[in-house]
């Protein structure tokens, strides 16, 4: 649409879409936050779509063309076309009998002008239609040409970082050498490979744990702390720009009502949130609830066809066709982010060197003081996102992002090849792929609160899937491993072998370790292992409990309403991490049976409060 405010205000007056204190209202905030004044209409819910671009179609004497009533002529549409429709909001339209090609826009800038020239030529008529037309209309005729790019364009095009296949078939040659040679050796030698085997569980558990607590001491250095109240206060809201915030959902009802109050408290100009509410077509029970919700026109629902593939980074790839900001982030639908985390993104994205192209809010949970599992699980949070990654940022070794409120430009975003949509931990990978491309990942001072899972059965369900996804990381960047070792650096590479394949591997060895712990401690037989293994494994568990208090100690005292309760979690922390090991193995046997599979958490069915 023409950006002159005064004209497109008037244009709409004279045809009884606003009136004039309306319009005084509209001018008002487009002066503080610089947004478009049809798109602020739009978001303050004074017009719709339709009466506004009808309004707007009678003033330049165009036709407007409601594609939902009359759709585009099958013949006009082209598909590899779909994602350019959205980008410059038109969409040929039909043939006219003189030979002419309608074109429907929702736009009549410089670019959309340009852009119709080139693909249409000069023998071109324009109607005018709504943004949203455009958008239904290409869901409805290029959903599954979409949908099967968001699944596969990065295999594709970068198939060597890709999931699809866990183990390519050279790999797995080599792996089933191994395998065969180190099962010989079992049969020939059991005993003496039984000593060497739980001597290198047992040392790299060691070896972990050191690395561990290096990156925490690291990460308790004091961030530069900034003056937000000044720096927002002194923020021109007229130079912000349009942020797209992702929201993938399946089978959500009950947590739609809170997610959108959540993204109403963000102190960010409507207009210029771009909102997608990501659903599946066969989640019917979720979107007639965020229909019946008629949330305010900067939230747009998005509805992806269904395919095997069925994964949260997929669904999120699907979105970003439809995006329109500069930056982009994710929120799950129980999220309760703080409300300036936006502006303090922009506000760190501008003031951080060009390399850093991603930003990670720091997480926890509202409903910690549930039970035991939720408080251990919060003070895991507290321990990974106020120091572990910290300590990461500063060493120089890629961060494993979090599934939500992560913040990155849409241009590297698109640059990296989006997510990956057969991986389960999109982000964690994500974050190593960032690394790889030389570009940084900084914390954020902000933060974001999310339902914990407060049922054993659900943690191991969630917490498998993390795993799962780590070991396919893991599997994947190690295809290469000189490539790899050449863009992350010594350390970089070295972090990455401790902090994403060994946490793994030492979940799964941690109960062998346990077990000869406890034999020496409890039965001070030499049993068929020599004493220095069970002296190894009784010095690692002690190791393991001593570490994890004192990194907790600092856990603990920074929560606000320490209690008795949340000093136990962090006492029988250990046994929180014994269950990783239930959940590791879990995940050890869906990576071989159903690597791709999404275990979903469901949310929304926990008391909120922290003493619930």
């Amino acid at each position: 649409m023409p950006r002159e405010k005064t004209q497109i205000g008037q244009i709409l007056l004279a045809h009884g879409v606003i009136n004039t204190a309306q319009l005084e209202q509209v001018l008002a905030v487009q002066k503080d936050s610089g947004g478009r004044l049809g798109d602020i209409i739009i978001a303050e819910g004074f017009a719709s779509y339709l009466s506004l671009y009808t309004a707007l179609a009678e003033h330049y004497a165009l036709l407007f063309v409601d594609l939902l009533v009359q759709p585009p002529e099958t013949n006009v549409l082209y598909a590899p076309d779909a994602e350019n429709y959205i980008l410059y909001l038109a969409i040929p339209w039909r043939y006219d009998v003189d030979g002419k090609i309608t074109v429907a826009v929702a736009e009549l800038s410089k670019e959309t002008k340009v852009w119709v020239s080139k693909n249409y030529g000069e023998n071109v008529k324009l109607a005018i239609t709504s943004p949203l037309d455009i958008r239904r209309v290409v869901e409805r005729e290029f959903g599954v040409v979409l949908e099967e790019k968001s699944r596969l364009q990065l295999w594709h095009e970068k198939p060597a970082v890709s999931a699809r296949v866990t183990v390519p078939r050279r790999a797995r040659k080599y792996l089933y050498m191994a395998s065969g040679f180190l099962f010989a050796l079992g049969i020939f030698f059991p005993i003496q490979s039984m000593i060497y085997f739980v001597a290198f569980c047992a040392l790299t558990y060691f070896l972990s744990m050191v690395a561990k607590t290096m990156i925490f001491v690291s990460g308790m250095q004091k961030e530069k702390q900034v003056d937000w109240q000044k720096n927002i206060a002194e923020m021109n809201e007229a130079g912000l720009p349009i942020y797209t915030i992702l929201v993938p959902m399946y089978r959500e009802a009950q947590s739609i009502p809170k997610m959108i109050a959540a993204m109403q408290k963000m102190d960010y100009p409507s207009e210029k949130m771009d909102i997608k509410l990501i659903l599946e077509t066969d989640d019917v029970e979720t979107y007639e609830v965020a229909v019946a919700m008629k949330p305010s026109h900067n939230f747009e629902i998005i509805r992806v066809p269904v395919s095997a593939l069925r994964t949260k980074p997929k669904a999120c790839n699907y979105a970003l066709r439809f995006a329109r900001g500069e930056y982009v982030t994710v929120f799950d639908a129980d999220d309760r982010p703080e409300p300036l985390q936006l502006k303090k993104a922009i506000f760190a994205f501008r003031n951080s060197p060009k390399d850093v192209a991603c930003l990670q809010a720091r997480l926890n949970y509202y409903n910690a003081g549930y039970n035991w599992l939720t408080r251990s699980f919060s003070l895991e949070y507290s321990l990974l996102f106020n120091y572990l990654l910290h300590g990461l940022q500063r060493l120089g070794i890629p961060l494993p992002l979090g599934g939500t409120s992560n913040h990155l430009s849409l241009a590297h975003l698109r640059e990296l090849g989006e997510w990956d949509p057969f991986n389960v931990t999109e982000d964690a990978d994500l974050g190593v792929r960032l690394a790889a491309l030389g570009l940084k990942t900084e914390m954020l001072d902000s933060y974001t609160m999310e339902e914990s899972t407060y049922t054993m059965q659900a943690w191991i369900r969630q917490r498998s899937r993390w795993i799962k996804g780590y070991m396919q990381t893991w599997l994947v960047h190690m295809r290469r491993p000189l490539v790899l070792y050449k863009t992350l650096g010594l350390r970089g590479f070295v972090g990455f072998q401790f902090f994403v394949g060994l946490a793994s591997f030492s979940f799964l060895t941690a109960p062998l370790v346990w077990l000869l712990a406890f034999v020496f401690w409890l039965f001070p037989v030499k049993l068929m292992f020599p004493e220095w293994l069970l002296v190894l494994s009784a010095f690692n568990l002690l190791i393991n409990f001593s570490t994890h208090w004192f990194m907790l100690f600092f856990c603990v005292r920074d929560n606000e309403k320490p209690d008795k309760k949340l000093v136990l979690a962090a006492v029988s922390y250990p046994f929180y991490l014994l269950l990783h090991s239930v959940a590791s193995y879990k995940a050890l046997h869906q990576l071989i049976v159903k690597p791709h599979f999404w275990e979903k958490t469901a949310h929304g069915l926990a008391p909120d409060g922290e003493n619930s």
